[in-house]
């Protein structure tokens, strides 16, 4: 059969026929909202412990001098400052690490809560931490 017209030579050939997708595969997961918050909850979690051991730290490591209150208190408040960054480092390190891991095995959004919990708690850990060394400044005890 040709197919009738000045603009086409030769037997009539049909166009690429719709094909429909294939279906998604088994092992193919999505990401899942339950798993994100696991996530978050996970770094948040993180975060907290973070500003926890470095005020117990502070509290048992930094002894009393003798010289006056006002040093040995400002004197725990830098080490509660200094403990926190080295400890927010290490978060900051294995969460990437590890939420990237995760995210790119595609373990169905434990990675993806992980890397936004650590967002959300690196807003919230500075007036936590603000908190703290005014109470230690002030010498109070939580």
């Amino acid at each position: 059969m040709t197919y009738p017209g000045p603009h086409q030579q030769g037997p009539y050939q049909p166009g690429p026929q719709w094909v429909p997708p294939p279906p998604p595969r088994e092992h193919q997961q999505t990401v899942r909202p339950g798993r994100v918050f696991i996530g978050i909850g996970i770094a948040i979690g993180a975060h907290l412990l973070t500003v926890l051991a470095s005020w117990g730290l502070a509290v048992l490591v930094v002894q009393p001098s003798g010289a006056s209150d006002y040093t040995n208190d400002s004197d725990r408040a830098g080490f509660f400052l200094m403990a926190a960054l080295i400890g927010q480092v290490i978060v900051f390190i294995a969460a990437l690490t590890v939420g990237i891991i995760l995210t790119v095995r595609k373990d169905g959004g434990i990675g993806l809560g992980i890397l936004i919990g650590w967002a959300v708690g690196l807003i919230i850990t500075p007036v936590v931490g603000f908190g703290v060394c005014v109470s230690l400044i002030s010498g109070t005890q939580l």
